[in-house]
C-alpha cells in the first residue's frame, strides 16, 4: 500500500541568533538538542515527512518567518520499502529499468545505509551530496540520496561480476563524506536477474544488507583461506583497498614516483577504486611524456574493470607503501599547520615594495593617465633604467631609441608599460631575506626575469594573457620559495638534494614535505598583498593549473614558461635552486590548441627555440636583473 507524504527539507538559516530555530526543532519535531544542532550545522537535512498538507503549510510558514530556507516535495511511503522516496526519484528509477530491458543489458543496484557508530552519535545528512557521490562514477551511472542516511546507486550495464568493483568504489566515496565512527552497510541486487521491479530488487538487497567490510566479497561468495599467520583474506583485501585510497590520492614526491614504476594494470587496480575525479587528478599529475598516459586515458574513459587477479606480490608492495604514506601524511599535516601559522604572522611576510604598491593602485583605476604612471616610475631611478633597457632591447625591436618613460608608455601603451613596471618593481622583494647561505636570492630573481621574458614572448600574439599580467605572474611564480627557505632552511636543503639526486621536480617534494608547493605558498602571500585574482591563481597553480577555479590557462602558460626557462639552463649551477624541471600532462591538456607549436612531440623544439631566445637576450636579462 502506497501513501503520499510531504517532505520538508531545511536548507539554510539567515539568522545570527539561532536559539529560536533550535528551540522550534526540539518543540515541533521532538528532536534532541544534539540532533537539532547537527541539522543546523550540516544542512540540507530532512525535518519531517508528514501526510497532512495543512500542517506542512503551517510549518513552512513558521520556518520562513524565522528566515529559514526550506523546500517541500512529495515522497512515497510504501510498505515494501524501508524508506520514503521522492516521487521523481521513483519515476527515474522506473525509466532506468525500462531502458535496461530495452537494451538487453544488466543494471546493478547497491543500497547503502549509514548508521551512527555509537547510539549517542547523530549522523550528518547525505542530502545535497549527490553531486559529490556522482563524481565517483560514469555518466551512465545514477545516484539517489533517498533519505538523510540512505543512498541508492545504479550501475547501468553492470552485472554481478562488476559488483566487486562497484561496491568498493561506493564504500570509499561514502566513507569520505561521513563521520569516521559511522557504520556503513550495503546490499546489492542485479536487474533483471534478481527481480523485475524496484520493490523486488529492494527486497533482495535487504536480504544481503551487511557491513561494508564484509561486502568486499560478492554475495554468496565463499571466503578465501587467509594467508599464513591467520589473517583473513577479506581483511587483506580491505587493507589493500584502503592502501589504494591513501596512496593513489595522497602520494607525492618519492612515493608518487614509486607508484608510477609499478605495473600499469596494478596502478589501474588501485585507481579504479577511487572516484573518477580523483582518478583524473592522479592522471593530470603525470609527467607530460609519461608512457602511462595513453593506457590510463583509455581506462579512465571506459572505467574498464581491473584485470589483476589476486594481486599477489603487488598487495604486499602496496601494504609496505601504505606504511610509508601513513607516516608521511602525519608529518605532512604537522608541517602544513606550521606553514599556515607562519604565513598568518604578518612580521614573517615580505611586504610589497612601495613603488610596486603605488603602480598596482594605478592599475585598479580606469582613469589612470600615462602621466600618472610616469611620475611614479621616475621617482625610482633604478626602475626607470631597467624599463628603458628593456624597451630598447631586441626583445621589442623598435626602430628608434626610446629615451624617456613617457615615450615608452606612448609606444607600448598604458597597460603594457604598467605591467612591465609593476613586475620589475618587485625586485626588492626578492633581496630582503637572508636565506642562511642556502642560495643567493639574486639567482632566483634572475630566473624569474628569464621566465617573465619567456612568458611575454610566448604571449606576444595573445593580448588577453598580457592584459591579465603574464609578465608579473612569471616574475612572482617562484616567490613562495623565499618564504619556505627562509622559515624551513634545513627541510628545503634536503628537498633540493632529493630533486637533484632523483630527477623528481622540486614542487613534488615540497608537497610531500609541507603539504603545499611553493606556488600555493606564493599565492597566499600575494593574496595578502591584495593582488588581482588572475595573478593569485596563476602563481598558486602554475604546477597543476587545472586545480585553479579560474585562469587555468594563465597558470598553465606560467608553468610552461618556468619549465622552458629551467630547461635552457638546467645544467647551470646558479640554477640548482630549481632542482629538476617538471611539466605535467595537465599543462599539455590546457595548452594544446592555444599554441600551435605546443604538443608533447614538440616540447624539445620549444626548448631549443626558447634557448636561442634567452641567449639572444642574455645581456638584457643581466642588465635588468
Amino acid at each position: 500500500m502506497q501513501q503520499s507524504l510531504y517532505r520538508i527539507v531545511f536548507r539554510q538559516l539567515n539568522l545570527q541568533n539561532t536559539e529560536p530555530f533550535l528551540d522550534y526543532l526540539v518543540r515541533e519535531f521532538h528532536f534532541s538538542r544534539k540532533k537539532a544542532e547537527t541539522v543546523l550545522a550540516h544542512h540540507p537535512a530532512i525535518l519531517c515527512d508528514i501526510p497532512h498538507k495543512e500542517r506542512a503549510a503551517r510549518i513552512i510558514k513558521q520556518l520562513r518567518a524565522m528566515n529559514a530556507g526550506v523546500s517541500v516535495s512529495r515522497v512515497v511511503k510504501d510498505d515494501q520499502f524501508p524508506f520514503h522516496i521522492d516521487e521523481l526519484q521513483l519515476k527515474w528509477i522506473s525509466k532506468l529499468f525500462n531502458m535496461t530491458l530495452r537494451a538487453g543489458v544488466d543494471t546493478a543496484m547497491v543500497y547503502v545505509v549509514v548508521e551512527p557508530g555509537d547510539k549517542e552519535d547523530i549522523p550528518r545528512s547525505l542530502l545535497g551530496k549527490e553531486g559529490d557521490i556522482e563524481n565517483a562514477f560514469r555518466d551512465s551511472d545514477s545516484v539517489y540520496v533517498i533519505e538523510d542516511n540512505k543512498v541508492l546507486v545504479f550501475g547501468y550495464t553492470t552485472d554481478e561480476s562488476g559488483l566487486k568493483y562497484l561496491v568498493p568504489k561506493i564504500g570509499h566515496t561514502i566513507i569520505e563524506l561521513v563521520e569516521k565512527t559511522a557504520s556503513i552497510k550495503v546490499g546489492e541486487a542485479v536487474f533483471p536477474k534478481d527481480g523485475h521491479s524496484f520493490s523486488e530488487m529492494i527486497q533482495v538487497a535487504l536480504t544481503r544488507l551487511r557491513p561494508y567490510g564484509d561486502a568486499l566479497h560478492p554475495p554468496g561468495a565463499i571466503p578465501e583461506s587467509g594467508p599464513a599467520g591467520g589473517v583473513p583474506a577479506e581483511d587483506t583485501r580491505a587493507s589493500a583497498l584502503k592502501a589504494d585510497v591513501l596512496m593513489f590520492k595522497h602520494a607525492r614526491g618519492r612515493l608518487f614516483h614509486k607508484l608510477l614504476a609499478m605495473d600499469q594494470e596494478v596502478i589501474w587496480a588501485g585507481l579504479s577504486t577511487l572516484p573518477i575525479s580523483a582518478q583524473k587528478n592522479f592522471y593530470s599529475r603525470l609527467p607530460f611524456n609519461s608512457p602511462l598516459i595513453p593506457f590510463l586515458s583509455g581506462k579512465i574513459k571506459s572505467q574498464a574493470p581491473a584485470t589483476v587477479n589476486g594481486r599477489g606480490d603487488s598487495i604486499i608492495n602496496e601494504l609496505a607503501l601504505k606504511g610509508e604514506i601513513e607516516k608521511q601524511l602525519i608529518q605532512r599535516k604537522n608541517r602544513q599547520s606550521d606553514v599556515i601559522s607562519k604565513l598568518n604572522r604578518v612580521e614573517s611576510l615580505t611586504t610589497i615594495p612601495s613603488v610596486a604598491l603605488q603602480l598596482y593602485n594605478l592599475t585598479m583605476d580606469p582613469d589612470t593617465e600615462i602621466e600618472d604612471i610616469k611620475k611614479i616610475i621616475e621617482v625610482d631611478q633604478v626602475l626607470t633604467l631597467k624599463i628603458l633597457k628593456l624597451v630598447n632591447s631586441a626583445f621589442y625591436g623598435l626602430a628608434r631609441k626610446v629615451s624617456s618613460v613617457k615615450e615608452a608608455s606612448i609606444i607600448l601603451g598604458r597597460d603594457e608599460i604598467m605591467n612591465l613596471a609593476f613586475g620589475l618593481s618587485l625586485s626588492k622583494a626578492f633581496t630582503v631575506s637572508n636565506l642562511d647561505g642556502l642560495f643567493d636570492p639574486k639567482n632566483l630573481w634572475h630566473h624569474s626575469i628569464e621566465t617573465a621574458l619567456v612568458g611575454q614572448y610566448m604571449c606576444r600574439n595573445k593580448k588577453e594573457f598580457s592584459d591579465q599580467g603574464i609578465f608579473t605572474a612569471c616574475i612572482l611564480h617562484d616567490f613562495g620559495k623565499i618564504f619556505l627557505i627562509d622559515h624551513f632552511p634545513e627541510e628545503y636543503g634536503q628537498i633540493i638534494k632529493w630533486s637533484n639526486q632523483t630527477g623528481v621536480p622540486v614542487h613534488e617534494f615540497e608537497e610531500e614535505v609541507f603539504g603545499y608547493n611553493h606556488g600555493v605558498v606564493g599565492g597566499l602571500i600575494v593574496k595578502k598583498w591584495n593582488l588581482p585574482e588572475s595573478l593569485v591563481h596563476a602563481i598558486s597553480f602554475h604546477h597543476l593549473p587545472s586545480s585553479s577555479a579560474s585562469h587555468t590557462r594563465l597558470a598553465a602558460i606560467t608553468g610552461l614558461a618556468d619549465y622552458l626557462a629551467d630547461m635552457t639552463y638546467k645544467d647551470d649551477q646558479k640554477n640548482c635552486i630549481n632542482g629538476t624541471p617538471g611539466l605535467q600532462k595537465d599543462h599539455m591538456d590546457l595548452l594544446t590548441g592555444l599554441f600551435e607549436d605546443v604538443a608533447i612531440g614538440t616540447i624539445a623544439d620549444r626548448i631549443a627555440d626558447i634557448g636561442v631566445f634567452l641567449k639572444e637576450n642574455n645581456q638584457l636579462v643581466r642588465l635588468i636583473s
